[in-house]
């Protein structure tokens, strides 16, 4: 039987579709439930229930674990100041009126909702730890079931587990796998698992075989094999305690915060260097002071300054994208491709919804010439932005350059359809169309293009071409003039009006137009009378 499958189910109480595997029939177990009024004590229940329960309990079914765990699964709803939805996340609800998901699910939310069995209830940070990449949300008028808590400490590799989730709030998403691999941290043990865990899933939970929770999944790579991970429950627990550390050096950090921002929106880079550079002196231990310093010392060009100062910054929060996507900037004007690449692509894997991580990595992508890893990198980006035109629209460049014109047609209409009034939008799909041979929505994108931008010269001039390739040769030629009319210095449209001239022995025409060319652009005046049939370019030049 295959160990790790991924079932997907209706959002809600009931099951749709399911494969479950058979097991034997468990027996409930004796044990306490989450309550964050009681957190602080809770390391002691969790003692005791480890006593009454030991191995006295029989795994249950797939089926039993699925049916205790799923109504505690929850939407998370992230908007920003302009109250538009901005990311989607997953969050357990471990007792009524509190949710637990990762830190970043959260992060830069102007307003929170949870949507939980149709309702959604307006939600606010409760406890948080950005470093361990864990939150609460407190969540008032929100009922849930009893939610049990396992503890890390007595998992086993080879140990089977569940990871369930709500990718995109549309269905929740319940696998099956096994522990592969523990690593020690603070209080637990980090948890690698072969349970597949989807795209979105950020923030839901990761339970043992008895249905208790062990785990919130954060964060997976894809390098020819799928490694899951799952921050361990112990951390949930200790959230009180890390916050309320936390706060004390938030309020040191706040001070100094202010004054950073006030420099830079003035992009005062040397005043904010200087300011940085004390706060780190006073503050060694703030990665807000390292993470600054090497802001403002990339901005002012000082890159050997900038990735010292963001290295230190990911030493002490190594778990935040954005370090890892400034330093890979900086990486990238030192000309280290490798590094610049690597740190994109752990910038990503620490948030797989940092939609500007992955537009990052897919250019730097296109830099290296992997064309089929930026598209890659694009389409995550545009699953994160779906209403984002220029996404969509970027999206549809890398596809035609990586020879995938289906993708780029689709791409391109995409962002059409979401900035219909984007004249340039309006052409690059049109040329998309050519890709793929479809003249008639070809020339019906350039019309639009021109309906929208009538002065347009480029729209001109790629018009003029598919009518030449069309046959419409009076067409083709008038095309031509009217971007030369917008724009005389246009060297495509003076070389194919040209060549045009020269098919129909318009002689002292050809001979003007060479002449302007050779006043522009010589090296495109000499190949007007260099044997085209020989030459590395099409028939008509864009």
């Amino acid at each position: 039987m295959n160990s790790h499958r991924l079932h997907f189910i209706r959002l809600g109480k009931h099951l749709k579709s399911v494969r479950l595997p058979d097991r034997f029939c468990a027996i409930d177990a004796l044990s306490d439930v989450f309550s964050f009024g009681k957190l602080c004590r809770l390391c002691v229940s969790l003692l005791l229930l480890i006593g009454l329960t030991g191995n006295s309990v029989l795994a249950k079914t797939a089926a039993e674990v699925f049916a205790q765990v799923s109504e505690c699964v929850v939407v998370i709803h992230n908007y920003d100041n302009s109250n538009k939805l901005q990311s989607l996340g997953s969050g357990i609800v471990i007792s009524s009126g509190h949710v637990i998901t990762n830190y970043h699910v959260i992060e830069k939310a102007g307003r929170l909702t949870v949507l939980y069995q149709g309702k959604e209830y307006p939600a606010r940070p409760g406890y948080t730890d950005r470093f361990r990449d864990v939150c609460s949300l407190d969540v008032s008028g929100l009922e849930a079931s009893k939610l049990i808590p396992g503890d890390t400490n007595q998992l086993k590799v080879g140990s089977k587990v569940y990871a369930i989730g709500a990718p995109q709030g549309l269905e929740l998403t319940f696998s099956d796998g096994i522990i592969s691999g523990l690593r020690d941290v603070d209080k637990g043990h980090y948890i690698q698992t072969t349970a597949p865990i989807s795209l979105g899933s950020s923030g839901g939970g990761l339970f043992d075989e008895e249905g208790r929770l062990i785990g919130i999944p954060t964060y997976f790579f894809k390098q020819g094999q799928q490694l899951n991970f799952a921050l361990p429950v112990e951390w949930i627990i200790d959230l009180p305690n890390r916050h309320a550390v936390a706060n004390q050096v938030n309020r040191v950090d706040s001070d100094w915060t202010y004054q950073v921002n006030s420099l830079e929106e003035k992009q005062d880079w040397g005043g904010m260097i200087v300011l940085c550079t004390k706060w780190t002196t006073q503050v060694p231990s703030s990665s807000d002071a390292w993470g600054y310093l090497g802001f403002a010392h990339l901005q002012k060009g000082d890159l050997a300054l900038a990735i010292d100062a963001l290295q230190n910054a990911i030493r002490i929060r190594p778990d935040y994208a954005h370090y890892w996507a400034d330093l890979g900037i900086a990486y990238g004007r030192e000309g280290e491709t490798v590094r610049k690449i690597e740190a994109y692509r752990q910038a990503v894997r620490i948030n797989n919804d940092f939609a500007l991580g992955w537009i990052n990595l897919g250019i730097a992508y296109v830099q290296n010439g992997d064309f089929d890893k930026a598209v890659d990198a694009y389409q995550q980006a545009v699953r994160i932005n779906p209403d984002d035109a220029s996404v969509w629209f970027n999206t549809g460049l890398v596809c035609r350059d990586a020879g995938q014109a289906a993708k780029a047609v689709d791409a391109f209409e995409h962002a059409v359809r979401i900035a219909p009034e984007n004249a340039q939008y309006r052409l690059k799909l049109g040329e998309a169309y050519g890709l793929i041979d479809q003249r008639a929505r070809q020339i019906e994108a350039y019309n639009e293009a021109l309906r929208i931008k009538q002065d347009y010269d480029d729209a001109w001039v790629s018009l003029g071409v598919v009518y030449g390739i069309a046959g419409r040769e009076a067409e083709e030629r008038e095309a031509y003039l009217k971007a030369l009319r917008i724009n005389p210095g246009h060297n495509a449209a003076l070389f194919n009006l040209g060549k045009d001239y020269l098919e129909h022995n318009n002689r002292e025409e050809a001979r003007e137009i060479y002449s302007r060319l050779k006043r522009l652009n010589p090296e495109l005046a000499q190949l007007f009378f260099t044997d085209f049939n020989k030459l590395m370019f099409p028939r008509r030049i864009l």
